[in-house]
């Protein structure tokens, strides 16, 4: 199940990057005007707030290169520490790398965690459904259908950003325990959907063949009709009694 999940996390990196570069593209855009028009008054606070959000950022890329060379103890503190005096936003995106390094760390349940609390975080869906979808593949192994169910079901929903790799991670568990009607229904969903990325398609369509066809349902036993007794003629004949002894004259 971990191979379906690695899968899952590198179709959410794609997905994350296509998502994030359309959603900011126009505060770029606004960031770019801004600088050549100038600052001033309004402008200029609006500016001051960019500047914290400019150190941040930098603080945030310093504790990216301790993760990156394996300094895990290290990254995490600054991280958890931008989490609680960083800028609105860099919280929860803080807390996800502080997840990560709980990953790293092979302690899941901290993992969980921190990116349940990173969800809390965000206002938009996009990064609040990415984090809860973290939180649950880090401990998915450990979960029960019914309760990974639970956790995703809302991020099943029609219009949710993550939607298909919600359902391709239900899909997985219930394959996994054994509950093959529900495995195929979410994978036929999936192979079919139009809006689910081909990767996700593609995982779907070989998991169905894998599965191979719904049994076809048993006939019902035939029903053997006994009819009734009719004592007219199914009660036995009464012979007259022989003669005894007593009887001859």
């Amino acid at each position: 199940m971990s191979d379906v999940f690695n899968e899952v996390d590198e179709e959410l990196r794609k997905e994350q990057a296509d998502k994030l570069f359309r959603k900011f593209l126009p505060l770029i855009i606004a960031v770019v005007v801004l600088i050549v028009g100038g600052v001033s008054g309004v402008q200029g606070w609006s500016w001051w707030q960019a500047k914290q959000k400019a150190e941040a950022a930098e603080t945030y890329d310093a504790a990216k290169k301790l993760l990156d060379a394996e300094e895990y103890a290290q990254a995490k503190k600054a991280f958890l520490e931008i989490a609680q005096t960083g800028p609105k936003g860099y919280a929860g995106l803080a807390k996800m790398q502080a997840a990560i390094v709980s990953m790293k760390q092979a302690n899941p349940a901290e993992a969980d965690k921190l990116f349940s609390e990173a969800a809390k975080e965000f206002d938009d869906p996009l990064f609040a459904d990415m984090a809860t979808l973290k939180a649950v593949m880090a401990v998915a192994d450990k979960m029960s259908l019914t309760a990974i169910d639970a956790r995703l079901g809302p991020l099943a929903g029609a219009g949710r950003p993550f939607r298909a790799l919600a359902r391709e991670m239900i899909a997985s568990k219930a394959m996994q325990d054994g509950d093959l009607e529900r495995a195929r229904e979410e994978y036929n969903f999936l192979s079919l959907s139009l809006d689910a990325p081909s990767g996700v398609q593609q995982r779907a369509q070989i998991a169905l063949a894998l599965l191979g066809p719904a049994p076809k349902p048993e006939p019902a036993p035939e029903t053997v009709v006994v009819p009734a007794a009719d004592p007219a003629t199914d009660a036995p004949e009464l012979s007259e009694p022989s003669a005894t002894k007593e009887d001859t004259p």
